[in-house]
């Protein structure tokens, strides 16, 4: 896999406003960053790629949160019963 091959999801889910493509784009460059992430392992180059990576997946979690409405990791559960 190219070391660019996570790349081209991420750009298209950043550009996509259709919530069903956008679901399956989100997914397809989550999946494509944990590949190459396997594939960097044992190396100690790319460290400028690995930076990219780590942004990509910080901007996937506002994706899913605000453009598609998942649960936020920081949020404790659903609101207690009145």
């Amino acid at each position: 896999m190219p070391d660019s091959s996570w790349k081209k999801p991420y750009h298209q889910a950043l550009n996509e406003s259709d919530e069903q493509k956008l679901t399956a784009l989100v997914h397809a460059a989550e999946y494509a960053i944990v590949l190459r992430l396997q594939e960097l392992e044992n190396s100690t180059d790319h460290h400028e790629e690995r930076i990219e990576m780590k942004l990509a997946t910080a901007d996937l979690l506002v994706i899913k949160t605000y453009k598609l409405g998942w649960p936020s990791i920081s949020d404790s559960g659903p609101a207690p019963a009145a």
